[in-house]
């Protein structure tokens, strides 16, 4: 389970270098997805953990629901990040929340797909 979640988390980190310079400046430059990945690699461990957790406790293990969890966890997680910079709490919240819930997707789908051919 550790396995599938680290190597989902590695591939969703390398493909949101790609993602994160959409949401940065009007033009698309690469290296703002890689100084962008200083922020997001931390908390795909927290995403990790969390990920771990919500699988092992959950009673329904339904692939949406579990989904539908994961997102709630980076809701809870973009207000808590847009509450130390509350001058700016709408865009760091609409920010966070928007490259957070892309970023879970991904990492969701991928690791339902790890489990699934895995096994």
């Amino acid at each position: 389970m550790l396995k599938n979640k680290i190597i989902s988390a590695i591939i969703t980190i390398i493909i949101g270098i790609f993602i994160i310079p959409l949401f940065i400046q009007y033009t698309y430059h690469l290296s703002y997805g890689v100084y962008g990945t200083a922020f997001t690699a931390p908390a795909m461990l927290i995403a990790i953990v969390v990920s771990i957790l919500l699988e092992k406790y959950s009673k329904n293990k339904n692939p949406f629901l579990m989904y539908i969890k994961h997102l709630i966890c980076t809701l809870i997680f973009a207000l808590l990040y847009s509450l130390f910079n509350l001058d700016l709490f709408k865009d760091t919240f609409y920010l966070t929340f928007s490259i957070g819930s892309i970023y879970i997707t991904i990492f969701v789908i991928i690791d339902y797909l790890l489990k699934n051919f895995r096994n």
